[in-house]
């Protein structure tokens, strides 16, 4: 199979709230989409979709990128072995030296054109494990009042873990913790993301103060990891490390005590393989991973969902519950969540899928 067409679109797509970042606050989620075609008529989506504030690239210099590949893919032959994800993929594009958001979009479009070819998703392509639903964790936001509603709303739909962002007053944190829990009564376990918004010490006394049962782990609670074991020993909460992970290999994490779990953002850390790779690793380390979204549309938390189906590595739920900031939806039919779950495609994403009317084509 070669590559005979490579398009690129960029998007706006108007958002139901505000995405607050560290640095800005979005009222539209901006990206690309890379759209291949194959020699014998097999199309591959890809969504480019990097987030301020975490990404390392800019969305300006992904699509300059996203523009040469145009024609840097054209005539190459996509090989078969790319499919098992255990290093083909990428000494396949490693001579193109792609950004992170691009080379998860590249691999995301390459692999649906050899789903396509056997009217399978990306998910059953892959020689793994597959699973039909992957479990998500409910994210929560917003005032007091705002979260003790999300959370019984989440418990009545059928979510078990529930995840909250506590990146501002450490006071606030606490309450807004112990309101989650008083909610949930013991039905659902809580994930913190600090974002490494804190110093040491605030981290270890909201630790102390919440206790190390209100939580199932808290994630990059400060910048200095070099201090989890502290972190740690002081309050007996497990660590995650999200950001941490782009400047860490698994052999120096595994050396880190107290940490535990490792949230995967393949957008962010370089694409399906290498997360896939660190997967692998952890497992041999006994670091429990999940896969995250990076606020990518349904083409993006699709392709996120069928890697997540793949493992039966994570004892936690995918970090996939942020198609709710959307008000529009590159795909006619969003992804969707029941009972706490998504269910994992079971067809690769074609031409009819997409809505056009919401991509426009750069020349």
């Amino acid at each position: 199979m070669n590559i005979v067409s490579a398009t690129v679109y960029h998007y706006s797509l108007e958002l139901a709230r505000p995405l607050v970042l560290p640095q800005q606050t979005l009222m539209n989620r901006e990206g690309l989409v890379l759209h291949l075609i194959s020699d014998q008529g097999y199309e591959g989506f890809g969504e480019i979709a990097p987030l301020p504030g975490f990404s390392s690239e800019t969305l300006d210099e992904a699509c300059d990128q996203a523009l040469v590949l145009r024609y840097q893919l054209c005539d190459l032959e996509v090989p078969e072995s790319i499919k098992t994800l255990n290093g083909h993929l990428d000494r396949w594009i490693e001579n193109l030296d792609l950004k992170p958001s691009v080379c998860f979009a590249v691999e995301s479009a390459v692999l649906g054109l050899l789903a396509a070819a056997r009217n399978v998703s990306i998910g059953q392509l892959i020689p793994q494990q597959s699973h039909r639903q992957v479990r998500i964790a409910g994210l929560l936001s917003g005032s007091n009042d705002e979260i003790a509603v999300q959370t019984r709303d989440l418990l009545d739909k059928g979510f078990r873990e529930l995840k909250m962002k506590v990146a501002g007053d450490p006071d606030d944190a606490i309450r807004k913790v112990k309101i989650v829990n008083d909610a949930a009564y013991g039905k659902a376990l809580l994930h913190i993301d600090v974002n490494r918004a804190w110093d040491f010490d605030t981290a270890v006394a909201f630790g102390k103060e919440i206790g190390c049962g209100a939580v199932n782990y808290i994630e990059e609670p400060f910048k200095d990891i070099r201090r989890i074991p502290e972190f740690f020993d002081e309050t007996m909460i497990p660590v995650a490390l999200d950001e941490s992970i782009q400047h860490l290999t698994v052999d120096d994490i595994r050396l880190i005590s107290g940490v535990d779990f490792l949230v995967l953002k393949p957008t962010i850390l370089g694409g399906i393989e290498k997360t896939k790779a660190i997967i692998d690793q952890a497992q041999s380390c006994a670091l429990s991973t999940t896969i995250s979204s990076s606020f990518e549309s349904s083409l993006g938390i699709s392709t996120l969902a069928d890697l997540a189906g793949t493992s039966s590595h994570s004892t936690i739920a995918a970090g996939l519950d942020t198609l709710k900031w959307f008000k529009e939806d590159i795909l006619n039919e969003p992804v969707q969540t029941e009972n706490g779950t998504i269910a994992v495609s079971q067809k690769a994403i074609s031409k009819k899928d997409i809505n056009f009317n919401l991509l426009r084509k750069l020349e």
